[in-house]
């Protein structure tokens, strides 16, 4: 069974296709890369991973089971370039998003358990 099953999937904003027929299929472990020209629906399939966008038809699954609308912990982006803060480090960067889950306005960087999770890394 795949992790990620697409099946026929549509993105329309009116009358302007974004995403059209899209299928694929990405087994647990694997890696998947996307690469198309500006403005041909990669940021937009991107979104859809992470529920900030809905299809217009089609599946999208997890597990065979339909994607949840919500993002959680388990789902996050790489984004392009400029589009971190370039007043912190990159470990603070990468942080940034575990602290926003837990305490959206104020939060500290670098709890115990982010620190440990990310050495464990490098």
């Amino acid at each position: 069974m795949s992790f990620i099953t697409v099946n026929n999937l549509w993105k329309e904003y009116g009358d302007q296709v974004i995403l059209e027929n899209l299928n694929l299929s990405v087994k647990q472990g694997e890696f998947c890369t996307l690469v198309g020209a500006s403005g041909c629906g990669k940021s937009t399939f991107l979104k859809m991973l992470l529920g900030q966008e809905t299809q217009t038809r089609g599946e999208l699954l997890l597990e065979g089971e339909a994607f949840p609308g919500e993002p959680d912990r388990n789902r996050g982006i790489v984004f392009q370039r400029y589009s971190v803060f370039p007043h912190l480090t990159v470990r603070q960067n990468v942080l940034m998003g575990l602290e926003l889950e837990q305490k959206p306005w104020l939060g500290k960087l670098f709890g115990s358990a982010r620190r440990e999770a990310l050495e464990k890394v490098g």
